[in-house]
């Protein structure tokens, strides 16, 4: 698959943000991306769910295409190195402005690259700096290039149908898949169970004592698993 031709602008102020439009800024040792894909799916598709985790998954493969660091997606929306966060990501859609047009899809990533803890990284776990684990500081640049690069293959896949094969390639790299986890839900709820499978919708399978709960990804804050 060729490469997206990406085009990449340093934080400013922009009317309106196209296709394949790339937005880099962050203070120093942060790398932060906002990055637009259009696409002809509906908006109301529960195709779109898939992309909140996906996003997370690119950035994860980012990483290790980089650094060599083993990096783990903490779905839905997190990248942690041995248990630690070092990557948030999110995700955001705009409706058509007219019939025939398109939907935006914006991804946004923040990779801590030497930096003290973001302020929007989660409480509930432990944070770290690629410095940190890696013991040299890398080059931003390329780094936000590995990333672009995971992501030109996962949106090109999820917009030929492949949920299930992009499902099957981020699982594995899911450390708490299989475990007994807490889901801390946008509603301040709890639940608890075993963390079977992430489905086609990118939704966590959970068996909470033989009755599976499907939990959509965007109604998650954080994820932890049951010691």
């Amino acid at each position: 698959m060729a490469d997206f031709h990406w085009r990449v602008r340093r934080a400013s102020a922009i009317g309106r943000f196209s296709d394949g439009l790339v937005v880099q800024g962050g203070t120093r040792g942060l790398l932060q991306l906002s990055v637009c894909r259009a696409s002809a799916r509906r908006v109301n598709s529960g195709d779109f769910r898939l992309l909140g985790p996906l996003a997370a998954a690119c950035t994860s493969e980012g990483i290790r295409r980089d650094t060599g660091i083993i990096s783990w997606l903490h779905w839905p929306n997190l990248v942690t190195i041995e248990g630690r966060v070092v990557a948030m990501t999110s995700l955001s859609l705009t409706q058509p402005v007219e019939p025939g047009s398109k939907a935006q899809v914006v991804f946004g990533v923040l990779v801590n690259c030497s930096a003290s803890v973001p302020s929007s990284f989660p409480s509930g776990l432990p944070a770290v700096s690629i410095l940190e684990a890696l013991g040299v500081e890398v080059d931003a640049g390329l780094l936000r290039d590995k990333v672009l690069h995971a992501l030109d293959w996962y949106f090109a896949e999820w917009e030929r149908g492949m949920h299930r094969k992009l499902v099957e390639r981020m699982e594995p790299t899911i450390s708490w898949l299989g475990r007994d986890v807490r889901v801390r839900t946008t509603d301040a709820k709890v639940l608890t169970g075993k963390a079977e499978a992430i489905d086609d919708q990118g939704s966590l399978l959970l068996d909470r004592r033989g009755v599976t709960l499907t939990v959509p990804a965007a109604t998650v804050e954080l994820v932890t698993a049951v010691k």
